[in-house]
C-alpha cells in the first residue's frame, strides 16, 4: 500500500483476494488477512498499527475489527489536521516566546 493510497481501496484488494481463495476452495482466516492487513499501511497508519499490536490480541482480532481500528484512526486524524490542530510545521502549541510576539504585534 502506496502512502497516498486510500484505506478502502486497499481493503477492496484484500477483500477480494479472501473471495478468490474461497473460490479455489481454500479460507483465508482473519488473523491472515489482518497480517496482511497490518504489514502493509502506510506511514501515516504506522501509530494505529503499533496500538493495535500492543493492546489488541491480533490472532483472534476479527477483520472488520482490525479495519474498524484503522479507519476510527484516520478519520481522527483528517478531523485534526482540518480543523488546524497541526501546524504546518508540525508544532502543536506555540513556544513562550512565540506568544510573547504575539501578544506584542
Amino acid at each position: 500500500m502506496d502512502d497516498g493510497d486510500e484505506l478502502d481501496e486497499y481493503i477492496g484488494k484484500v477483500s477480494g483476494m479472501a473471495a478468490r481463495y474461497a473460490m479455489l476452495g481454500s479460507t483465508l482466516d482473519d488473523s491472515a488477512m489482518d497480517k496482511k492487513l497490518l504489514d502493509a499501511v502506510p506511514d501515516r497508519l504506522y501509530a494505529a498499527v503499533a496500538g493495535i499490536e500492543q493492546f489488541c490480541n491480533v490472532e483472534g482480532m476479527a477483520f472488520k475489527e482490525a479495519l474498524r481500528r484503522l479507519k476510527a484512526f484516520e478519520e481522527r486524524t483528517r478531523r485534526r489536521v482540518q480543523a488546524g490542530g497541526e501546524r504546518a510545521d508540525g508544532q502543536l502549541m506555540m513556544t513562550a516566546a512565540q506568544w510573547a510576539a504575539q501578544e506584542r504585534g
